[in-house]
């Protein structure tokens, strides 16, 4: 009897893999349209759990291959066997047990994966190759709607991928894919009950690069107590990971032929393997056909460049402790002297570590770590120190030692080792970390004792031209800008001087130039030179919140990426700072304490501008206690920093007038901070605020409207700096300024413009504040700032507000008082027409001048304008806006659905004219979402016309085709038998052409 095909296979190889603890990796899912999947990696990259796991289709099978499977019967009988248990996969099964070609068999599963819209893994996927296979893989991987994944540790190499690859159907996944992001590694020890902090998240993920498998044994380590995660510094004296990836290494080793083992092996004391390397160091001519055997044989090591290779580093930790000791310092020995004559200082001194060189590998430390520290290699400068014994710590080392600390925002422990190198270097050390943190008042020694020990110095010349240029910065941060610049003429293309000039728009391109090049890559954090986060700040200066709210968040995710705790407060702050702007106080306030905390460790000067923002708010909510006491600790810690003690000043005294007390002293003090460092927008701004805090009738000064025209963006935006945040009250400001300067009117004929009025405003025209005006829906007046609408007088005042606002040209008095009081006495309706017409002022304009809001002649008409919004006018431009008018569709949607009741007759035309309209204009959007096809955005349109009119026969007949579209019968015959009731009632029945429509769609 013959065997059966079932016989041919495993159906054990034939089920889905069981998968527990896995992290889910959303981001790893395959995009729309891909019919295969190749996903091609080395063992220990989680090929099998990322697809085990992964949530690509509803339907799914599992094939793991092993050599038989290069025969075609056995292939398609573990093919049959894996979909048996999908929608039809009985079929394939019956072809194999009629003994139908492996071919057909093939197709038949291909078939069977398109109906049921299935996914087929295939692990092991390298045993394809061979030639044998191919015409079953062009019949399998042609599953229409189905999906295949092929998972291996080889490239594969076969024809059908290359046609595929071209149609656009093919998704490749490979090693940088599959490694685990900082943020999926963090989520793992999450899930293993390890909270990491930010330093310990970069140190697993440096010490595992992402490596799944030992990501996931380290995690697995860590919760179970057998692994120190703060232990393991480093992979060259790591035992402890040597051990935990043995089985790792034997499934690499063990069935690598032994000459390929031993070049694995001894090479395992370098980074990277080149043929050079092994020849000169393992006596080995043969080095590039063993490395690219090497590379294709599945294991860890991969291709660098041109022929380079690299092995990961937790398998050459284990490899390494293979070697017998003696020949760990040989071949290290030999390496290093490699790497010193082809130029490679850091695999050098790698390489003289090992060997126990440490003197040589101390002298490339000091020669090149200044290097590597300015191209942000700080980690690599800090695990060579720490390699360091203490004999070889030389005062150059405890100079660079000091210099990492400072880039680390570690100042104390920075001027610890500055204090332990040599005078000069101490002396430049501490007044580096007095320009790094702007702190003016504690430079001022160090550069005097660098300055009198540089004129010794065997390089005099160029140190005294460095002491120099630090005495300029310095200089620049006290806000001493005409000495600095004397001193160093460059500081004056500088954006630090550009913005402490009062030059913005300069400051604010040269913030968003070096802003461009911060954002990832190795760098070492530049604290208060970062030009994200004084981008921030000038966004927040001009009025553009949402741009300082994106900067400081950049910078913050940078502060985090590079574990700077000045770079993360500093970002909080300007958070702070751009919350102020859009009025967020709450958020604020919760900004500014966090950056307040994460600067306490750190350095008291980088509290000032929390402290700032932290005094504003206490002032603003009747703090006043608080509020002083907050800003005298800002002041002590500006430290010499005349341009930051002016905008702690002018911030203090723009509390004051926010508040509605404000103090004369407190703007003098700004004035004079200002004037002591020559900055042209703090003056500015200060003009402005001592202007807005003059009483009514007062004469503003001339340089208040200079101010105003320079730095337009003080009015008519809502600025850190502004002197009020409301709008309108800066609008008021802004007429006052016109009517007092007649001269300066052109100049500012713009700001007007730009706050929404035709020409420059009189003061009688600005009320100081803005009126909401509500008919839709109900009847409000709200005033901006005020929590709830304004009480009415008198009723009747009530209905002529709907009457102005249902007709915007206004109304003929004499009209207005008959529809007010028709049965009246002409006498007796005159005078409630008046009483009336006082009232509805009242509610309107209360605190304002007169006729601002409400024309009271033989018209009366409501004034519209920047101050008074009515909610129906808003609505009716929308409405004779063009279909498909960007944003329309969103504001219809927003929109009432009628006007508020009224006996009035005028009013009721115009609300039945609203009430018709408002459905026809979102059924004809909602026709053209269509053609754009945005389906669900056509649906939800056109239901919210049949709420307005169940009767509006367009809207039903376009929700009916689109739920038949989407093959929602039942929801297209429930539309069409609701018209028909709502036309019932009207003693309607569908029209011809709607009626022919359902007998199409619902039969």
């Amino acid at each position: 009897m013959a065997p059966s095909w079932r016989e041919l296979t495993s159906a054990r190889r034939a089920r889905w893999p069981v998968v527990r603890g896995a992290l889910t990796r959303p981001r790893l899912h395959a995009p729309d349209g891909a019919q295969v999947i190749t996903v091609v990696a080395p063992a220990g990259y989680s090929k099998t759990t990322t697809l085990a796991t992964a949530d690509l289709r509803d339907a799914r099978a599992w094939l793991t291959l092993d050599a038989d499977d290069a025969d075609p019967q056995v292939f398609v009988a573990g093919l049959s066997l894996a979909v048996e248990q999908l929608p039809g996969g009985h079929g394939p099964a019956a072809l194999m047990d009629a003994g139908t070609p492996p071919r057909r068999v093939a197709a038949k599963v291909a078939d069977v994966l398109d109906a049921s819209r299935a996914l087929l893994v295939i692990d092991e996927a390298h045993h394809l190759g061979g030639g044998l296979l191919d015409e079953l893989l062009r019949e399998l991987l042609d599953c229409g709607q189905g999906q295949v994944a092929l998972l291996s540790r080889v490239p594969l190499s076969l024809t059908e991928l290359t046609r595929l690859d071209a149609a656009g159907v093919l998704a490749a996944l490979g090693v940088e894919d599959l490694t685990f992001t900082p943020e999926e590694l963090g989520a793992l020890f999450a899930a293993q009950g390890v909270t990491l902090s930010r330093p310990d998240l970069q140190h697993a993920h440096a010490l595992t690069e992402g490596w799944p498998i030992a990501v996931r044994y380290l995690a697995q380590a860590c919760a179970q107590g057998r692994v120190q995660l703060a232990r393991l510094s480093d992979l060259d004296g790591g035992p402890q990971l040597a051990t935990l990836f043995t089985y790792l290494a034997q499934e690499v080793l063990g069935p690598l032929d032994p000459a390929l083992r031993d070049v694995l092996v001894s090479g395992s004391l370098f980074e990277d393997l080149t043929p050079a390397l092994l020849r000169d160091v393992l006596g080995l001519d043969t080095g590039g056909e063993l490395l690219e055997a090497l590379s294709r044989s599945g294991t860890f090591l991969t291709r660098q460049g041109e022929g380079a290779y690299r092995a990961h580093p937790l398998l050459r930790a284990h490899l390494r402790a293979q070697l017998p000791p003696g020949e760990v310092v040989a071949l290290a020995a030999r390496g290093a002297a490699h790497h010193e004559a082809l130029g490679h200082p850091r695999r050098a001194m790698a390489a003289h570590f090992l060997a126990g060189n440490t003197d040589r590998a101390a002298a490339l430390l000091i020669r090149h770590g200044p290097d590597w520290l300015r191209a942000g290699r700080l980690s690599l400068v800090e695990k060579a120190l720490e390699r360091l014994p203490a004999a070889t710590w030389t005062a150059e080392v405890h100079a660079l030692s000091g210099d990492r600390h400072r880039l680390a925002s570690r100042y104390p422990a920075a001027l610890h080792d500055y204090a332990r190198s040599g005078d000069l270097q101490r002396a430049l050390g501490e007044a580096q970390v007095a320009l790094d943190t702007v702190q003016p008042d504690l430079g001022w020694d160090a550069l005097a004792r660098a300055e009198a020990l540089s004129a010794a110095h065997p390089e005099g010349a160029a140190m005294l031209a460095q002491v120099r240029r630090m005495r300029a910065e310095n200089l620049l941060n006290a806000g001493r800008l005409a000495e600095a610049t004397a001193l160093e003429p460059d500081l004056q293309r500088s954006a630090r001087y550009a913005l402490r000039s009062g030059d913005l728009d300069r400051a604010l391109q040269m913030a968003e130039d070096a802003a461009r090049g911060e954002v990832g890559g190795a760098r070492a954090a530049q604290n208060h030179r970062e030009g994200l986060l004084l981008s921030s700040l000038l966004h927040a200066a001009t009025g553009a919140a949402d741009l300082a709210s994106a900067r400081a968040r950049d910078g913050l995710r940078e502060g985090e990426r590079l574990d700077s705790p000045f770079v993360r407060a500093l970002a909080l702050a300007r958070l702070g700072h751009a919350d102020l702007t859009v009025g967020a106080l709450d958020s604020a306030q919760a900004h500014y304490e966090a950056a307040q905390a994460t600067a306490q460790p750190v350095t008291q000067r980088l509290q000032t501008e929390a402290l700032m923002g932290l005094a504003y708010l206490a002032e603003r909510r009747g703090e006043s206690g608080r509020a002083r006491d907050l800003h005298e600790q800002a002041l002590a810690a500006s430290m010499g920093d005349a341009y930051m003690r002016g905008l702690l000043h002018l911030m203090y005294a723009l509390a004051a007038l926010h508040a509605g007390h404000p103090d004369a002293g407190r703007w003098a003090a700004a004035r004079a901070a200002f004037q002591a460092c020559g900055d042209a927008f703090g003056l500015a701004a200060v003009a402005l605020g001592e202007a807005a805090s003059l009483p009514a009738g007062t004469v503003t000064a001339p340089e208040a409207a200079q101010a105003a025209a320079r730095y337009p963006f003080l009015l008519t935006r809502r600025a850190l700096s502004s002197p009020f945040p409301e709008g309108p009250r800066r609008a008021q400001l802004l007429a006052r300024l016109a009517a007092d300067h007649p001269a300066l009117r052109e100049a500012l004929l713009p700001l007007a413009a730009a706050l929404g009025y035709a020409q420059l405003p009189l003061p009688t025209d600005t009320p100081g504040f803005s009126v909401q005006v509500q008919v839709l829906g109900r009847v409000a007046v709200t005033r901006l700032g005020e929590g709830r609408p304004r009480d009415w007088g008198r009723a009747k005042a009530r209905d002529l507000l709907q009457l102005l606002a249902a007709h915007g040209d206004g109304v003929p008095r004499e009209q207005a008082q008959e529809l007010l009081f028709p049965d009246a006495d002409p006498g007796v309706g005159e005078r409630n027409f008046r009483v009336t017409l006082h009232a509805l002022g009242q509610v309107l304009e209360e605190g304002a001048p007169s006729g601002v809001f409400l024309e009271r002649g033989d018209w009366v008409r409501l004034r519209g304008g920047p101050d008074l919004h009515v909610d129906l006018w808003a609505a009716q431009r929308h409405l004779q806006l063009p279909a498909g008018t960007p944003g329309r569709l969103d504001a219809l949607l927003d929109l009432p659905g009628a006007l508020a009741d009224s006996e009035l007759p005028p009013v009721q035309e115009v609300a039945a004219a609203y009430a018709a309209q408002l459905p026809d204009a979102l059924c004809a959007e909602a026709l053209l979402t269509v053609q754009e096809g945005q389906v669900e955005r056509a649906v939800g349109a056109a239901g919210v016309v049949l709420a307005l009119d169940p009767a509006h026969e367009p809207a039903a007949r376009l929700l009916m085709r689109l739920h038949k579209g989407r093959g929602h019968g039942a929801a297209a015959r429930r539309v069409y038998a609701q018209l028909e009731v709502a036309l019932r009632e009207l003693g309607l029945t569908p029209s011809d052409e709607t009626a022919a429509l359902a007998g199409r769609l619902l039969g």
